[in-house]
This record gives structure tokens, sequence and C-alpha cells, in this order.
């Protein structure tokens, strides 16, 4: 919570505009210089998921100091945020130096603030879904497009759908009614973030809700069903490293630092796979006043892809990323958040990701 308080104490005493706001161009992240460094002073922002254990559990058990970022405290330097947008927007005031956010928030970073992706948290498609009450007649209908998916048309169109806008779990929803040949005109979409929509849904409010874990995990405790998965519908959605790019150029160390840190820390997660459920149920706890079943974890576990260094380049040699931020691209189009001209601004610059950093992780060791 203190976290929560500090990002929120900084967006506010920085007067940072919102989206709604910002004109097309780049923004002047140049202010994020200010905090960024090798040590204590080096601030991050995350969301309670599970692509956050790896920076994490390396502050606390040392591994950061083996990496030469000493000095990190998990209560001073992480900061907790519910949703990625409220993350870039505390960038641009110099909050923090290296986010890990959704591809869809990112994307919106890119453009209006010009920042870099530096590099692939985790696919966490399976982890962002659309869910019902039992009763609602779109369970009892095979989506007309993806033979995972619920609904169509008739049991959709005119419904209320509750969701956090401008986020992964948004994209989800926008490409579960692209599948149906419906958009956001023919629906309801309420806006509001996962605490307060799981809480709106319960009271009976709305007809569909979308989330991503670890609050999906809350949603099919209370007996909700999924209607659809990202995977489901090919709503492919990545949490990317993510830095502003004045400060990025000026600190590809501490970043190549980072990178090699978390990867280490991946290689842990991918061999031990659910021998690490009570250190992430402690993790939850900790970081973001979460308790977590055993089940709920394993279920986490296999609904989220982490990647080491190597397997980020893989990824990003092959295009498949660059491919998936076009169609969230697309959905920004659709969404009238950009113009035909910004995609393809976006698009000429390759939506600002780069190995370059990833390539210098591969050249870091970390002392004995």
């Amino acid at each position: 919570m203190k976290r929560k308080l500090l990002a929120m104490a900084l967006i506010a005493a920085f007067s940072v505009a919102t989206f709604a706001g910002c004109g097309g161009g780049g923004g002047d992240t140049s202010s994020a210089a200010a905090g960024g460094g090798g040590g204590g002073d080096l601030n991050f922002g995350f969301l309670n998921q599970i692509d956050t254990w790896p920076a994490y559990s390396a502050i606390q058990d040392g591994t950061a100091e083996k990496y030469g970022l000493s000095g990190l405290d998990t209560q001073k330097n992480m900061q907790l945020f519910d949703s990625g947008m409220p993350m870039v927007e505390a960038m641009i005031s110099g909050a923090w130096q290296i986010g890990d956010a959704g591809s869809v928030p990112v994307l919106m970073a890119a453009l209006r603030y010009d920042a870099e992706v530096v590099g692939i948290a985790s696919n966490e498609s399976p982890a962002n879904a659309i869910v019902a009450r039992e009763d609602n007649p779109a369970l009892k209908v095979t989506n007309p497009k993806f033979e995972n998916a619920k609904g169509d048309a008739a049991s959709v169109k005119g419904k209320t759908i509750l969701v956090a806008t401008v986020s992964s779990a948004h994209f989800v929803v926008d490409q579960w009614l692209k599948s149906m040949d419906l958009t956001d005109k023919d629906v309801t979409i309420k806006n509001l973030e996962q605490p307060q929509a799981i809480k709106a849904f319960e009271s009976g409010e709305g007809d569909f809700l979308a989330l991503w874990s670890p609050e999906l995990y809350q949603a099919y405790g209370k007996g909700w069903k999924d209607v659809a998965t990202g995977k489901d519908v090919n709503a492919n959605t990545l949490m990317l490293y993510f830095a502003p790019k004045d400060w990025a150029k000026d600190n590809k160390d501490t970043i190549a630092r980072f990178l090699a840190m978390t990867s280490t820390k991946v290689e842990e997660y991918n061999s031990k796979g659910e021998e690490l459920v009570p250190d992430l149920q402690k993790f939850f706890q900790d970081f973001g006043a979460m308790k977590f079943s055993e089940e709920e974890t394993k279920l986490d576990i296999e609904r989220h892809e982490l990647y080491t260094v190597d397997q980020q380049l893989e990824l990003i040699s092959s295009g498949d990323v660059e491919k998936w931020m076009i169609d969230i691209g697309d959905f920004f189009v659709r969404q009238g958040k950009f113009t035909e001209d910004e995609l393809a601004q976006l698009k000429e610059k390759h939506f600002n990701i780069t190995d370059e950093y990833l390539k210098a992780a591969k050249d870091v060791s970390p002392s004995k």
C-alpha cells in the first residue's frame, strides 16, 4: 500500500496530464533521467503480477547486488500500480526509470512519449479473460469464429462490459467483439479499475467482466466462468519492459544489468515451476497485499510464460512481437486513440522495440 500511495503522490506532485490531452508527438521524458542510476535511486514501475517476481526476488535475496544494482529495496524502489496507464503517466514525471506493463499501454507510451521497449517480461495472453455469471446465456453459445470462446452477436449485442479501458483486457474484449462482427458501439463499455469492477460485478452491475491476473482468479473463486481468454481469440498480449528513451540511452549498462538479473530469476522460475508456489504466495501477499491459494498460484504459473534474455532475443528476431503490436495498433485506431498516420509512424520505427539492451545483457556476469 505504501508503494501505491507513493506512486499516486508522485503523479499528483508532478501534475501529470492524462492521455486524453496528449498530442501526437513524443513527450519530454528528460526529467526521468534525474531519478536514474545503478543503485538505490533506481525506481521501477510494476503491477502485482507474476512477472514482477523475478525483480522482487532478486532484490530480496541479494541477486541484484551481484549484478551491480546495489542499494535497492522492494519497499522503496518498486512502485505498485493498478494498471499500465497510470504507470505510463508516472513515467513522464520521472517517478520510475524501468517499467513492466502490458503491450497495450506500452504501445501508447511508445507513441505519445517515445518510450523504448527494452525487453519482454512474459506472455500473458491466457491470463487476460472475459468472464460472466453462470446464468449468462452467452456461455451456452459457441463463438462463430473461435471454437474455445463463447458468445455470439445475439447474446452479446446491447450488453454492458466492465473493463479497465486502454488495457490488455480491453484488447481481448475488442478481439472478441470483432469475432462476432461487433464493435464497442454495439455494447456499453464501462471503464473501471479491476478492484472496483469486481465489486460492481458482484453487486449485479454489468453482463461481462474483463480482467487479467491475479484479479482474474478472484472471479473464478466467485463462480464466474470464462467467456474467452486472450489466447482463445488470438489477442496476443505481452508484458513488456520499457523505459524513457533519453534515460535509457544514457543508462544502457543499468538496463542490461537489470535484464541479466531478471533472466537469472526466470531460469529459476522455469526450472522449479510449482516448487516456487510458497515463494510466489508470499510475494503476492507482501508486494500487493493479495492472498493466493495454492491452486490459484499454480494456475497463474500455468497461464504465464516468462522469458530469459535468449528467449526474448529469439522472440524479437522472429518478428512476432512487432506483428502483435500491429494488431494492438489497429485496435487503437478503432478506439480513436491513434490516427492511421500515427500508426504508420510507429510501424516505421518498429514500435520502438529494440534488442540493443538484451544483447548488452548477454555480456553481463554476476560477481562471485
